[in-house]
């Protein structure tokens, strides 16, 4: 029986992306919630080489990163969906999926970054939790003693 209950998780492969992975496994096998593994390529642009050429690699690199991690997630017996989508401002594309899908939880990594390196950088999981309408669930990678 599928639950109503939909977890995003936006991942990149990373440490922090992974800590994010276990802390979803954990929610959604507590709650029933299904995951929704999402990977986000962003387009390359290389002048005199066509987009999708230089493009089409990352979305498959992207591909396999999701279907990885999915993979793990239903081996530890978690409902999970994978999808991958080409967006120029990644917290852009997950807010979107987010909304389109009808997530109810977005959990992602962070990399923890100081105040002022976020002030001056910014960064994806900083923008999803700005404008997000939804709960978001920032996890720091295991390793981080900040």
């Amino acid at each position: 029986m599928a639950s109503e209950r939909l977890i995003l998780l936006p991942t990149d492969g990373s440490a922090t992306a992974e800590a994010a992975a276990r802390f979803a496994e954990d929610i959604a096998l507590a709650e029933r919630s299904r995951v929704l593994v999402l990977g986000i390529a962003e387009p390359a642009i290389v002048m005199g080489i066509d987009q999708k050429t230089v493009t089409e690699p990352l979305v498959e690199a992207t591909r396999d990163i999701v279907a990885g991690e999915a993979a793990r997630l239903r081996q530890a017996g978690v409902e999970c969906e994978e999808l991958v989508i080409v967006a120029a401002t990644p917290h852009a594309g997950i807010l979107q999926v987010a909304e389109e899908r009808g997530a109810t939880l977005i959990v992602m990594g962070t990399h923890g970054r100081s105040a002022l390196a976020r002030a001056i950088l910014g960064s994806v999981a900083d923008r999803v939790v700005r404008h997000s309408n939804i709960p978001v669930v920032l996890v720091p990678r295991a390793t981080d003693s900040q």
